[in-house]
């Protein structure tokens, strides 16, 4: 049997390191894990059960924390190369529409190998009044979410959508 291992450290801010732990949480929801950049990327297919392993070390000089997924091969080859192809494919799919004064987003070595499937889409558009908004529409067509205000500039709605997108899974439900 062959071993296939593939390690990456990262150092960053918490919201950084989150990021990359999200896009974890996106593979292993969409059933295949991206691990590397470019063409050292492996993808690996998680099954629907697996174990999670949480460790926590503390002593006067460090705090560690791993957290380990863990799950019996199929008998078949547990790791396949990546196909960087096809995710920049979709990436540029995704990207129509956007500004090109637009930030871009860093790539991250760690995250979902095919795209997550949503049952929403997020809309940038103009109104009557010629201002850019967003929308968030759900497949069967039901606005769930706009922007609330018109933007000047289209860049600046897509700054806006973005902020909803990062700051929306972890906001709080405030009950009146």
């Amino acid at each position: 049997m062959t071993r296939h291992d593939y390690e990456t450290e990262l150092t960053g801010s918490r919201e950084e390191l989150a990021a990359v732990l999200s896009g974890v949480a996106d593979g292993l929801l969409a059933g295949s894990i991206r691990v590397g950049e470019g063409d050292d990327a492996v993808a690996v297919d998680p099954p629907e059960e697996l174990s999670l392993e949480v460790e926590l070390e503390a002593d006067d000089e460090e705090v560690s924390l791993e957290l380990e997924l863990e799950w019996p091969t199929d008998g078949g080859e547990p790791v396949e190369a990546y196909d960087a192809a096809a995710e920049d494919e979709h990436a540029e799919a995704e990207d129509e529409g956007e500004a090109a004064d637009a930030e871009p987003v860093p790539a991250s070595p760690v995250g979902a190998a095919a795209p997550v499937e949503s049952l929403a889409r997020f809309e940038v558009f103009r109104d009557r009044a010629e201002e850019y908004r967003w929308r968030l529409r759900h497949r069967n067509g039901n606005v769930i979410a706009t922007s609330g205000e018109g933007y000047t500039r289209r860049h600046n709605a897509w700054k806006g959508l973005r902020s909803v997108m990062r700051n929306a899974p972890g906001a709080a439900v405030r009950e009146d």
